[in-house]
């Protein structure tokens, strides 16, 4: 068994293309991550961690909680040499849901632990009137709303956007405030990712209630509307 990391990923990597995977190697994902392989069969997309002793691979199995809520791969994998196998590495894999791939000193790929398939990303809109005069708005005046977004799947939401659609006597500046991004949302629970949105309303309104649509849209994830009535007076 090779001392070189380096040189043992080239080994997981050659077995993965043994078994009919497409790997690439050193892929960088949002950013600031990088995964040391990424292995794709079955329109299926694994990422992989490797490590050689066992301190690595509980550490890399703590760092693919993270990585595997990325939309860029399905699965998570930490891979090391099997003698390193052991009932600590198995219990915590099992606990955070992070699969564990092996390699004998036969050269052979043991798959020991199956990664958690996570939730999508699923975007839905909440909030209520902005001040001062919550839902009556004058022509000439602002209307405003307070977003809520909130994420109910387990996967991150990345490059989420919540804005109004102007229509009818709403209308918005070059450099308004009727948008918002974001560009990660993890899994919101009861607490949102929240904006305060501003549109204008057209000078000359006859008075009446005037439906606003209300939007959210996200990279990997189902776009959301809610229809806000305001009453211009």
């Amino acid at each position: 068994m090779p001392r070189d990391e380096r040189r043992f990923a080239d080994q997981v990597m050659r077995a993965l293309r043994d078994a009919g995977f497409e790997v690439k190697p050193e892929v960088r994902v949002r950013g600031k991550w990088r995964l040391d392989m990424v292995a794709t069969k079955d329109n299926l997309i694994r990422g992989i961690e490797v490590k050689l002793d066992r301190r690595g691979l509980l550490d890399d199995l703590v760092k693919a909680r993270t990585l595997v809520r990325l939309p860029d791969v399905d699965e998570m994998y930490v891979c090391g040499p099997k003698v390193f196998m052991l009932d600590d590495v198995l219990a915590l894999a099992k606990s955070l849901g992070i699969g564990l791939l092996a390699l004998t000193d036969s050269g052979e790929l043991e798959w020991l632990a199956p990664s958690k398939r996570l939730e999508p990303a699923r975007l839905t809109l909440g909030g209520g009137y902005g001040k001062p005069h919550g839902n009556a708005v004058r022509p000439g005046g602002k209307a405003a709303w307070n977003a809520a977004v909130f994420n109910g799947g387990d996967k991150i939401a990345v490059h989420v956007e919540v804005f109004m659609v102007p229509a009818g006597p709403f209308v918005t500046k070059v450099r308004s405030k009727a948008r918002a991004r974001k560009p990660l949302l993890e899994k919101t629970g009861h607490t949102a990712w929240s904006a305060i949105l501003e549109c204008e309303v057209r000078k000359g309104t006859p008075p009446g209630v005037y439906p606003l649509m209300i939007s959210v849209t996200a990279d990997n994830a189902m776009r959301a509307d809610d229809t806000i009535p305001y009453e211009v007076w």
